[in-house]
């Protein structure tokens, strides 16, 4: 039998910052998503941001090098890299895609897509914002009637908060200018949802659900995770979280003043926890990489577990920033969405 760790009194600081914006697009011809839009938006996403403001659309050599220190878009997409063997390179942005099931609108229907900017990435966000814009008259989704791609309109933009659900409008319909307030995710709300996330599980026997909500790619060594076990998923999310705080934002996180220790503040805790009921499946999702001319693997798996722990206090923050930040591969492309909630939301 597992011993259980008793957890002490914390003082957790995560240096970062996220910020949540969400596009309302109006199609102005149809548009045909394929069953997961992420990867579509993203390529749109991407090539609209390096045709129109990238100074330097060939590699040269020579220059690559220099050219990525200064160019913000190459910043933003981080072109060093391959995407697949990237290792602990974090870009400072996520799409995230459309959720529901529907993947073809007409004429004149809406759609709400997202992008997530974390730690000095916000700087880049007046980018973003104009590429949102491009991306609609570049064309998205399947090629359609007369080959092209369906085209559409930014109608209005949010700031959201996906731990409050409070929005911000910083542009509706029919304005020309753009409002910048936006609702950031930051420690001091994730330590509040924390407070109100632990008297629930409480009183729900510590069962605690985990709804992954697009295709959720775990790796470890050389092992693609089929089921949603808990310690190689906090393990990647505190990874990344650790990661996206040391290149984009405040430095490294510590507890009570010291560094964190993953092997002395998390291990011990995520050994404890267990996986109570999977009710999740493998989206065998497939995309195609223009950048390096190849399909590309993005499926993972998709639905709901439940798990239990005897405490969640240690944990609690790093899933509830992973909601933020995502988990696993292809983030990017809107992959490994993700959401905390007690079990009686099952």
């Amino acid at each position: 039998m597992s011993t259980i760790i008793q957890p002490i009194d914390q003082q957790l600081n995560i240096p970062l910052v996220a910020h949540h914006i969400r596009f309302t697009g109006r199609a102005v011809t149809p548009i045909a998503f394929h069953e997961f839009k992420g990867s579509a938006l993203r390529g749109a996403f991407a090539t609209v941001l390096r045709r129109t403001f990238c100074p330097q659309s060939s590699r040269d050599p020579e220059t690559e090098q220099y050219h990525q220190m200064l160019c913000p878009i190459c910043r933003l997409l981080s072109w060093d890299g391959d995407e697949e063997t990237a290792g602990d390179l974090r870009r400072a942005y996520a799409i995230e895609p459309p959720l529901e099931e529907q993947t073809v609108f007409p004429s004149g229907a809406t759609f709400t897509f997202g992008a997530a900017l974390y730690g000095e990435g916000w700087s880049l966000f007046p980018y973003v914002a104009l590429a949102a814009g491009g991306m609609g008259e570049f064309g998205v989704g399947r090629t359609v009637a007369g080959g092209e791609r369906g085209r559409f309109v930014v109608e209005r933009i949010d700031a959201v908060n996906p731990l409050t659900g409070a929005t911000r409008p910083m542009m509706e319909p029919g304005e020309r200018m753009m409002r910048t307030e936006t609702l950031p995710v930051t420690s001091a709300e994730v330590a509040a949802a924390e407070e109100t996330l632990l008297a629930a599980l409480v009183a729900q026997d510590n069962r605690l659900q985990i709804e992954f909500r697009t295709p959720t790619r775990i790796i470890t060594g050389e092992h693609t995770a089929k089921t949603p076990a808990f310690f190689p998923l906090i393990k990647q999310v505190v990874m990344r979280v650790l990661d996206l705080c040391a290149q984009q934002g405040g430095g490294r996180p510590t507890i009570n003043g010291d560094p964190l220790v993953l092997k002395r503040d998390i291990y011990p805790f995520a050994d404890q926890v267990m996986l109570l009921e999977d009710h999740t499946h493998w989206w065998d999702v497939k995309g195609h990489s223009s950048r390096l001319g190849q399909p590309q693997v993005l499926g993972g798996f998709v639905g709901r577990a439940v798990y239990h722990a005897p405490d969640w206090r240690p944990l609690l923050p790093w899933l509830l920033w992973g909601q933020s930040t995502h988990v696993g591969k292809n983030i990017v492309k809107g992959c490994g969405i993700y959401q905390v909630a007690g079990a009686d939301h099952a």
